[in-house]
């Protein structure tokens, strides 16, 4: 969605300091992002740091432009070979109803022949149409293809009846998702008074869509103990974790412990989690969370799920929310397709069978494993399901809901990147038997 406010007419010099700053700054982060695997939006956040004297008009155009950039780089760079500049302009418009000043003025620098015009209203077929006209006389010209929009081998490992469904989903900017932690009633009441759009899941009464550029940080400030930033796909997670009052619950691959915080809000904050992942730091972000949100039961510790010792204490339930490819982020991480490979998911889908090997002995007589990953690739999500239910015969997989659909599943719900929409997720519940 775009903002559709009137922009003001910025000067000249704002412009033309936005279209150096392109020159600048998007060479390097090619680079250290293609060949060195480094995220975009970590490197555009240290550029930020760095560069206090930014302000937001400029933030704003560096985010658009970068994003937009990369979400078309198989096109656009990759296939039709054009300059930075004439990428980045190409991509605003693949990506846009309305060309923003700044990418009218890098037009005037750009030596495309044609003038831009705007396609962010068709769909991709669309869009792949009307560049396989406007450069059909190119010398060397090979026609554009949905395919082109990711490696070569992406197909390989994914359901080929989703391929491109999938592909299509990545080049759509998704919505931002809230978790409500107060009254969903209120807190829709304090965006509208914010002037910020926000719409209710139907069934994840919990979750609120918001336009994914709206500020959060300054218009909700003064609320931010009522609302968690948390994809719809991960809310799911800990819905079907579905941890009782009372509850003692291991999250394993905490990371920054938005699920750690979920499982402790499930249980009325009435339960215990333990929060454990192998990066200190975000333990101590963790940390610096659960204060702002007034949570004591949930306790932090070091480990590595690979290769620790498992704890000799058992949990109620154990939440394995594995490192993975990360594929179904792509469409709100757009460079990330550019630097995974069939490599990676194999890699990926070894580790995590190994920390599930690791931490079921954590997980009590009758007790629940929650495994879940943020990919739809085959290697990581059913197969490494079936290696080990193989290798571990006491663990059943557990019927559940699907909160999305309130369709019943056999124990594994696949959430597609459109079903929310939003990141696709991988979840599976088992139980232990109670031996």
């Amino acid at each position: 969605m775009e903002n559709n406010t009137k922009r003001k007419t910025l000067p000249e010099k704002v412009v033309r300091r936005h279209s150096e700053m392109i020159d600048e700054l998007l060479p390097d982060i090619t680079r250290l992002t293609i060949e060195e695997g480094r995220p975009a939006d970590a490197l555009l956040n240290s550029h930020l740091r760095n560069h206090r004297e930014l302000g937001s008009r400029d933030r704003r155009f560096l985010s658009q432009a970068i994003f937009s950039y990369f979400r078309w780089y198989g096109w656009t760079v990759d296939k039709l070979k054009l300059n930075v500049a004439e990428a980045c302009l190409l991509g605003a418009a693949l990506d846009s109803t309305e060309l923003a000043q700044s990418f009218q003025y890098l037009e005037t620098r750009c030596k495309l022949p044609f003038k831009v015009e705007p396609l962010g209203g068709k769909s991709v077929e669309e869009k792949c149409d009307a560049l396989n006209e406007l450069f059909k006389e190119r010398d060397e010209f090979q026609p554009l293809d949905l395919s082109d929009l990711v490696f070569p081998d992406f197909g390989s490992v994914v359901d080929p009846e989703q391929i491109n469904r999938c592909i299509t989903q990545f080049q759509q900017r998704p919505p931002t998702w809230i978790r409500s932690r107060t009254e969903t009633e209120e807190l829709t009441t304090t965006l509208a008074e914010k002037k910020i759009t926000g719409t209710t899941h139907s069934l994840v009464t919990e979750a609120i869509s918001v336009d994914g550029g709206a500020n959060l940080t300054v218009g909700l400030a003064a609320h931010a103990g009522q609302f968690v930033v948390q994809d719809i796909a991960s809310q799911c997670v800990g819905l079907i974790a579905a941890p009782q009052k009372g509850g003692d619950w291991w999250d394993c691959c905490a990371g920054a412990g938005g699920k750690s915080i979920q499982l402790m809000d499930l249980m009325a904050q009435d339960g215990k989690v333990l929060a454990t992942d192998i990066r200190i730091p975000v333990l101590k972000e963790l940390k610096k969370r659960t204060r702002k949100y007034g949570i004591k039961h949930i306790r932090t510790q070091p480990f590595n799920a690979v290769n620790d010792e498992p704890f000799t204490k058992t949990f109620d339930g154990v939440m394995v929310d594995a490192p993975c490819s990360g594929w179904g982020t792509w469409s709100r991480n757009p460079d990330a397709r550019w630097r995974s490979s069939r490599r990676d998911v194999i890699q990926c889908s070894t580790r995590q069978l190994k920390i599930l090997n690791n931490v079921q002995w954590c997980v009590k007589p009758g007790g629940v494993l929650v495994y879940a990953v943020c990919t739809f690739t085959r290697p990581e999500t059913e197969e490494v399901v079936m290696n080990f239910l193989d290798q571990h015969p006491n663990f059943k997989l557990e019927a559940f809901t699907n909160p999305l659909t309130g369709e019943k599943t056999d124990g594994q719900l696949q959430i597609w990147p459109w079903d929310g929409p939003g990141d696709g997720m991988f979840i599976a519940r088992l139980r232990r038997d109670t031996d």
